[in-house]
């Protein structure tokens, strides 16, 4: 979900910010019935098949909308909270911003509100996706965006491995309590013969809290909620697999990628990001058989998945807003849109995904997507994004403590969770300003 742009960008980031907003068009269109016309600034991020998709999602913007000139700027994803923050203190920003719900809020300031668009168009949120519109209104009830895609995780088993052990494959109701079990009969060997349980991929760090029905902080992250009881033994169950070997530890996590050891067999289970599942089955090809399950239950029955989450907002100091709000309507309601994104990605379009979407295999296998569908019902938007990177980086520490067996999941947390207190305290002031 990254990578784009070389240093070409520098100076067409200048010259696109410059022409935000301008509306210099004299021609007008009659589009949807509307007149519209002028210039906009798209600023947004992708790489690969995504963002040729958002490419090609412009395009049916521009069919529809002809006399509206759009002025593209993609960036690394890397380097989007830089530029944009820069662009939007100067007052240069583009018309349209890409965004993300697990940003927090912290440019809500910067946002119009597009309650009274969505009401002047008469628009119908049960349209969404389910889940795909959540986290775009913020606890006063501004909204901030309309969805465009979300993605969550599957399990992903390898069949032989399995077979071999005479374990069972998982299915959709298994618990971590099962999990645990069954990747320790999966786990064998040793040393560079070792399989494991389970590769040590970097979503495991965010899932690490949810296990036991715990969560990292409150649902408006005033409060880190590491040191509850359920987090703690959540994370201990994690400290558990690293110590049995059933989960990678550091030394051995660098000594071979994730991906190659679920590719190559040295390791039974693999958390399948739907960004990354075409990828890894062109790589896994006729190795061996696969399959892909529900990430396990917590103890009240929940499915815990991560999902990301892509919109777009519209610039309070955009000077084309009624073109902003065409091109927003367009990519996040568009049939045509959103069954390009159903390519790469479960589109906030319901009838996309329950047609288009659903209907798709992961590519080079007969495995069908739809219990990516079925895995956002209790996903969780990805914990630690936008805003909360100074949170994110010191809870990066309790997991590298854990995995790395320095210390206990109650050491770690002890030590860690006054300071990732601070920091969404910190957050919080910054934002009342």
């Amino acid at each position: 979900m990254k990578k784009l742009l070389t240093s070409v960008l520098a100076g067409a980031l200048a010259l696109s910010l410059t022409a935000c907003g301008s509306n210099s068009s004299q021609t007008s269109s009659q589009s949807d019935g509307k007149t519209i016309s002028g210039e906009l600034t798209i600023m947004g991020w992708g790489g690969g098949d995504e963002l040729q998709a958002r490419k090609q999602a412009t395009k049916v913007f521009e069919k529809l909308y002809p006399d509206v000139k759009v002025h593209e700027i993609w960036l690394p994803a890397d380097s989007v909270d830089q530029k944009l923050d820069a662009a939007l203190a100067a007052g240069n920003a583009a018309d349209v911003i890409m965004m993300s719900p697990d940003w927090k809020g912290l440019r809500t300031k910067w946002f119009e509100d597009l309650n009274p668009y969505l009401e002047k168009d008469k628009i119908d949120v049960a349209d969404f996706t389910p889940g795909a519109d959540d986290g775009y209104v913020d606890p006063d009830g501004k909204r901030e965006g309309m969805p465009t895609t979300e993605s969550d995780f599957m399990f992903a088993y390898n069949k032989e491995i399995f077979d071999k052990a005479g374990v069972p494959y998982p299915t959709n109701d298994w618990t971590w309590d099962d999990f645990k079990n069954v990747s320790e009969k999966v786990s064998s060997g040793s040393g560079a013969k070792r399989t494991y349980g389970i590769v040590s991929h970097w979503i495991l760090q965010s899932f690490a809290s949810l296990p036991y029905g715990g969560t990292p902080y409150n649902s408006d992250w005033t409060k880190q909620t590491i040191d509850d009881p359920k987090t703690i033994k959540a994370l201990e169950l994690f400290a558990d697999l690293v110590k049995s070997k059933e989960l990678p530890d550091d030394a051995a996590s660098k000594s071979i990628p994730m991906d190659q050891m679920f590719v190559s067999g040295k390791a039974a289970m693999y958390p399948l990001g739907l960004f990354e599942a075409g990828e890894i089955a062109k790589k896994i090809g006729n190795n061996f058989k696969w399959g892909i399950v529900l990430p396990p239950k917590d103890p009240n029955g929940k499915n815990t998945n991560i999902k990301f989450q892509t919109g777009f907002a519209l610039n309070k100091a955009s000077k084309n807003k009624k073109a902003a709000w065409a091109y927003i309507k367009t990519i996040s309601m568009n049939k045509e849109v959103n069954d390009i994104y159903a390519k790469v990605g479960i589109p906030a379009l319901k009838e996309s995904a329950d047609t288009t979407f659903s209907k798709l295999t992961i590519p080079n296998t007969d495995i069908k997507q739809t219990d990516y569908l079925n895995g956002l019902a209790d996903a969780t938007t990805f914990p630690w994004g936008g805003s909360i990177n100074k949170a994110a980086d010191l809870f990066g520490q309790v997991w590298q403590q854990i995995t790395t067996q320095k210390s206990s999941a109650e050491e770690a947390v002890k030590k860690y969770a006054p300071q990732i207190q601070a920091a969404l305290d910190e957050v919080h002031q910054k934002q009342s300003k």
